[in-house]
């Protein structure tokens, strides 16, 4: 097959570096890729991983006139037989373009907690966990469960103390590490900045450090919230890396992971014990004991489960609790969400969607007219949302 996979942007994130390595898995079976972007610091890794890549033109609009133009292009100057976007922006371009005007098949990826409504309903989906594929089961006749892969080569234990070294951090400090894009979406900057104040007091104790890979619109809150803390202690407490291209060593730095989705299957590739974080105050450890729920709605929760501090402070001071986690979570990616199994998997959903693009031209139909409709109702909304802030920010 000819396929043209096209992730939301190549900014550092879980969803992107998916995209990335399962198009890599995928033309390892023996298939043509290529990667549609606009371009970003993962266009490092799509070279190293030997993958073609077309640029995608800045997004203007949440269906934009000049992306849909230029990917129409690439499928027909390719002879592109499917086209797999990830999250709704590219879903709408590629449902709108080259599905709508040249009958390409279309698989859909959301690896977000929520699907939106507007999306195409007789578009092959995927989600990442079995609660939200139930959910969507309900509304949409072709629903996939893919959880989040992880390439378990790439991201394995090269060990502490070498990465360490290379970071600068003392061999007898106690790490906390976070990876992940630092914006309001899913409660993620909310999250690191609770985890600093909690770092801020474990710290009084014990020589502790929050170490920081990410950047996005709360960057500079995170570094100011990190430079009082710092400052407070005299030395060295909260460590903001901003955008880490290769985080692995921060991985392998660390003695304990806060994450979520991606970043926390990544931390327990590592062998570390994982923090999950979610939104709400939400924090929960990942034991055994509560792996099914897990499995079942994805890394991630909502509302507050667990005293981050009192977690921390456990596993901090208990190294057999940390190497006991650190195995287990790493049999649980390995057994669970390897690259080389979400690949054939992927590849099914593939020739599938392929088939039955074939035979649904008139589902292909409503669907476009239901589509248009609640894409116009989205669009009006978010006007409206704008022009709200605009008179708020005037005052009176």
């Amino acid at each position: 097959m000819r396929l043209l996979i096209y992730p939301h942007e190549l900014a550092m994130g879980g969803s992107q570096i998916n995209a990335i390595e399962l198009a890599a898995a995928v033309r390892d079976f023996g298939h043509e890729v290529v990667v549609f972007a606009t371009p970003g610091v993962l266009l490092d890794r799509v070279a190293e991983l030997g993958l073609e890549f077309l640029e995608a033109p800045a997004r203007r609009h949440s269906v934009d006139a000049e992306t849909v133009r230029r990917l129409i292009g690439a499928v027909d100057q390719r002879g592109i037989n499917l086209i797999h976007s990830y999250e709704w922006a590219p879903s709408l371009d590629a449902f709108f373009g080259p599905a709508l005007l040249r009958g390409t098949p279309l698989v859909m990826t959301v690896l977000s907690m929520d699907v939106p409504g507007f999306l195409p309903r007789n578009v092959p989906l995927i989600v990442g966990t079995k609660g939200l594929a139930d959910e969507q089961s309900t509304v949409r006749p072709l629903v996939h469960l893919m959880e989040p892969p992880v390439d378990t080569d790439f991201n394995a234990s090269r060990g502490m103390l070498p990465a360490r070294r290379q970071l600068g951090i003392e061999d007898h400090e106690r790490v906390v590490a976070v990876v992940g894009r630092l914006t309001t979406d899913l409660g993620k900057v909310q999250g690191v900045l609770a985890a600093i104040s909690v770092v801020d007091r474990i710290a009084e104790d014990r020589p502790a450090m929050l170490l920081v890979a990410g950047d996005g619109p709360g960057l500079r809150e995170v570094r100011s919230s990190a430079s009082a803390v710092n400052l407070r202690h005299g030395r060295v407490v909260i460590r903001v890396e901003g955008l880490v291209p290769d985080p692995r060593m921060i991985y392998d730095a660390a003695d304990v992971v806060l994450g979520m989705g991606s970043s926390a299957l990544r931390g327990m590739s590592f062998s570390k014990p994982v923090v999950v974080q979610g939104a709400d105050g939400f924090w929960s450890l990942c034991t055994p004991g509560n792996t099914a729920r897990f499995l079942q709605d994805g890394f991630y929760g909502r509302g507050i489960q667990e005293d981050l501090e009192s977690t921390l402070s456990r596993l901090l001071t208990d190294d057999d609790l940390r190497i006991a986690l650190g195995a287990y979570g790493r049999t649980l990616v390995e057994e669970n969400f390897s690259l080389g199994v979400a690949a054939r998997r992927l590849l099914a959903v593939y020739e599938h969607g392929e088939r039955r693009s074939r035979s649904m031209q008139a589902e292909r139909i409503g669907d476009y007219l239901r589509t248009s409709v609640e894409v116009a109702k989205f669009r009006a909304s978010m006007r409206r949302q704008a022009l709200a802030r605009q008179k708020q920010q005037r005052g009176p």
